[in-house]
């Protein structure tokens, strides 16, 4: 036996006794699926067991305790965003399944000079995507195979760190850096739809002109600097040449289709259809005849153990909601936290750093449905606008510290290119610069501008 997995056995025997014993106020079931949550947290992060084997054993034990029924465990896999992820991977074998991955991965080349300027070019590229494309998911299912493309490219190993570096710097720039864009992250969307239903609309520009500068631009940076930090990526001694650019019939039908989407993806403000129903069009012109470069034999090559994953996900959250355990934890919550008669800037940040542990245990998404409406009302009695207190909530919801936090995370780790090491100390690191640096600083930003 492993020392990874010993650990994962005394956190997992740690959470249950917690779960048991501890003066928590939860009932029977919200006992239940706070150790569910935990065991599944540490099993996800050490692997003792695979991934997908986690998610399958957390899909069976929502209905056998009884927290759940079985139709609605597994009615998560009805969700919008589990159908985004599978038209995701549908549409990335654009790229992997023509020569367009090798002829992006080689105008890529064709800029690379200095590895730390290079790293920065690519976060900035993250952010890029987040204000084109609304889902995270997608993002990086499109971006991955490119990012692989180029690694396959310079010859490097897997796990290395230049390949590390690579993905690291594009994945966690789009999804950290989403924060700061009103459409980039299911969060701010849920958090947006809880003020909107208090009267308080809100609209890009603005959530752009609070969040972008500190929580979008200097965290893509914070992210571009962890990396060249931690990793000191080298560029290989190989010859590299830029391909000529020369597209055939199925790279044209690719490219066509992608920025067909990515065009559909960046106006949803204007026509408003769902992500999701425009991600299920794109698979069906992949695979249809004459239209798209792919064949219904590519179905066959989604990763559909990822899918179990994200639908578990997704089926813990709604235990959590249905258990009341959600509900308990932030009336108790609420009822701790005094906000009355202390500076604006310090309630505000109170907010940030009070949200922020929750989303070890939930989807962030299920995070800013479930804590939002109850600080609406404690910061209402101290004389916060709702706008302020969703603000603060959204910088919370969009610091993970650990893969299995965001389902962006996952994905790029299931391709392989980044140990889960190398994921945790980095997404680590990012956090808690925001916690210790960005949070006071973007605090010093809208005091700035006049939000408070």
């Amino acid at each position: 036996m492993t020392r990874k997995q010993l650990a994962a056995i005394f956190l997992i025997l740690l959470s249950v006794a917690i779960c048991t014993w501890a003066p928590l106020p939860l009932e029977a079931n919200g006992r239940i699926v706070l150790a569910l949550a935990l065991i599944s947290a540490v099993c996800w992060t050490l692997e003792p067991i695979s991934v997908e084997l986690t998610a399958l054993c957390l899909l069976l034990a929502l209905p056998l305790s009884g927290v759940s029924t079985f139709d609605g465990a597994f009615s998560a896999f009805g969700r919008p965003a589990v159908w985004l992820v599978f038209a995701g991977m549908v549409i990335s074998q654009l790229i992997t399944e023509t020569r367009l991955g090798s002829l992006l991965s080689g105008i890529i080349i064709g800029r690379l000079r200095h590895p730390s300027v290079f790293i920065l070019e690519l976060s900035l590229l993250g952010l890029l995507l987040a204000i084109l494309i609304p889902s995270g998911v997608v993002r990086v299912l499109i971006i991955l195979p490119v990012l692989i493309a180029l690694i396959n490219a310079l010859k490097v190993e897997r796990q290395s760190n230049l390949s590390a570096a690579i993905v690291l710097s594009v994945v966690c720039a789009t999804y950290y850096g989403g924060t700061g864009i009103l459409t980039a992250s299911v969060p701010n969307m849920v958090i947006m739809g809880v003020l909107e239903a208090e009267q308080q609309p809100v609209f890009w520009a603005q959530w752009a002109g609070h969040m972008l500068p500190v929580i979008g631009i200097i965290r893509v940076l914070t992210v571009a600097g962890v990396v060249v930090l931690f990793f000191r990526p080298s560029l290989p001694d190989v010859p590299l040449t830029r391909e000529a650019p020369e597209l055939g019939p199925p790279e044209r039908k690719a490219l066509a289709l992608l920025l067909l989407g990515v065009l559909a993806w960046a106006t949803d403000v204007i026509h408003h259809v769902h992500p999701v129903l425009i991600g299920l069009s794109l698979s069906i012109l992949c695979i249809a005849p004459r239209i798209g470069p792919l064949t219904t034999a590519h179905l066959r090559k989604v990763n559909y153990p990822i899918l179990i994953y994200i639908g578990s996900v997704f089926a813990l959250g709604e235990a959590f909601v249905d258990s009341d355990a959600s509900a308990a934890l932030a009336q108790r919550l609420t009822g701790w936290l005094d906000l009355a008669g202390n500076p604006m800037a310090k309630q505000l940040a109170a907010i940030t750093y009070i949200v922020t542990p929750f989303n070890f245990l939930v989807d962030t998404a299920v995070v800013g449905g479930v804590l939002t409406p109850p600080l609406l009302q404690l910061g209402a009695s101290s004389g916060l606008s709702a706008l302020q207190v969703g603000l603060s909530v959204a910088v919370a919801t969009g610091m993970v510290f650990f893969p299995y936090q965001g389902a962006p995370f996952m994905i790029a780790y299931s391709y392989g290119y980044v140990s889960m090491r190398q994921f945790v100390t980095t997404m680590v690191a990012v956090c808690l610069i925001n916690l210790v640096i960005l949070v006071p600083l973007n605090l010093l930003y809208w005091g700035w501008i006049g939000l408070f």
